[in-house]
């Protein structure tokens, strides 16, 4: 556990994750935004690993094992049943079968309730008791797999209610509780999501091991059935289609004038930017000219951006910016643009950076870096 120098602590809670490591200065905090989760559930998965990605490269985490932490309130939990105690002159206990049976029922309607399709759940013993513990597991894996595709490994994922009073975790990472952890590795392991202990359930392929054979041979015939009526479904939406479209017809020629007129209404519309960060615009900004002289701005670009990125150098030299570099990526071209602010850069600065680049790059988010000097990192992507 931790087997490797400059092992990396991930806490995540319902609105972001926060990262430990010994190389770093500060603790870094990424906040979840609704298009990238929402209700802790991933809504764009290449967007999201492609940010966290930039993300370990701005705060420079060194690649190391990986320990994940939840938050309560990521997790869902369920305090399983007692084994029930026989009285000696009891004329029929139960069984250990029929208990194992009950144990089994309760696990699996607790995780029938859980609204991801799939799921990393275990059954956890703590003290003298059973407790069925269970996460979104595409929300700790696309996080993990970020780190894991830079060369990090992943040794454990683990609920933060295993430590119990020592640790207080409404603060995400401290320096307090990380001590505890550290010295506590142990804890990693037993309470690990990822390993064998007890029982062991991972998403819905608890249904196997709890229903008998002539049950799965039911359940298929039903899944049968259900596709077949599915497939007639289909059918009579494409004819329905088809007879609307015919109708339709008839009266394309004044339709088709007043949708051009909608599409460029639409047009006109201008595209809603997500940012991860929320960085106010104002009308007229104010900017110190120590600010030109003492902020370096990079750009990074792939071939194909290279006169956006040298628009976007000819713009800001025009601003009065002294330290302004152009130079090709080294990494993978993101999906999506991103611009990436030093904490100490001005919100004045900001908002006139945000307004130039909104003249060359229509859909772009906007992150904050843990960094002290004055930087501002511009990262050219697909669209």
């Amino acid at each position: 556990m931790l087997s490797k120098s400059h092992p990396i602590i991930l806490f995540i809670d319902r609105f972001g994750f926060s990262v430990y490591q010994d190389t770093l200065t500060t603790i870094p905090k990424f906040n979840f935004t609704q298009d990238l989760v929402s209700n802790l559930d991933v809504v764009n998965k290449v967007q999201f690993v492609s940010l966290v990605s930039t993300f370990i490269e701005i705060n420079k985490i060194v690649p190391s094992s990986l320990a994940v932490i939840l938050s309560d309130d990521v997790i869902y939990i369920k305090d399983l049943a007692g084994p029930v105690q026989k009285p000696v002159s009891a004329p029929a206990p139960k069984t250990e079968a029929t208990e194992d049976k009950e144990h089994k029922d309760e696990v699996e309607n607790f995780l029938e309730n859980i609204p991801f399709e799939e799921i990393l759940a275990r059954v956890i013993k703590t003290g003298n008791m059973n407790r069925i513990v269970a996460v979104n597991r595409d929300l700790a894996m696309t996080i993990a797999d970020a780190f894991m595709a830079k060369g990090s490994t992943i040794d454990s994922i683990t609920p933060g209610f295993m430590y119990g009073q020592n640790v207080n975790f409404t603060k995400g990472l401290t320096a307090d509780n990380l001590k505890v952890i550290l010295g506590n590795v142990e804890i990693l392991r037993s309470g690990n999501l990822l390993t064998d202990q007890e029982k062991m359930i991972i998403g819905r392929d608890i249904r196997s091991e709890l229903e008998s054979p002539a049950a799965i041979v039911e359940k298929k015939k039903q899944n049968l059935t259900q596709y077949i009526l599915a497939g007639i479904f289909v059918i009579l939406l494409i004819v329905l289609g088809v007879v609307y479209f015919l109708s339709q017809k008839a009266d394309e020629a004044s339709d088709t004038k007043n949708i051009n007129s909608i599409i460029n209404q639409r047009i006109a519309v201008p595209a809603v930017i997500p940012t991860a960060i929320p960085v106010p615009a104002t009308a007229s900004a104010t900017i110190s000219p120590s600010d030109l002289k003492t902020v370096n701005i990079k750009i990074s670009y792939d071939t194909q951006s290279s006169s956006i990125a040298a628009s976007l150098k000819t713009d800001f030299s025009g601003m009065g910016f002294e330290n302004v570099v152009n130079e090709i990526s080294k990494v993978s071209t993101p999906e999506k643009s991103s611009v990436i602010f030093s904490q100490n850069i001005s919100t004045d600065l900001r908002s006139s950076i945000i307004t130039e680049i909104k003249e060359v790059l229509q859909n772009f988010s906007i992150l904050e870096s843990q960094d002290a000097s004055s930087t501002i990192d511009i990262s050219i992507g697909k669209s």
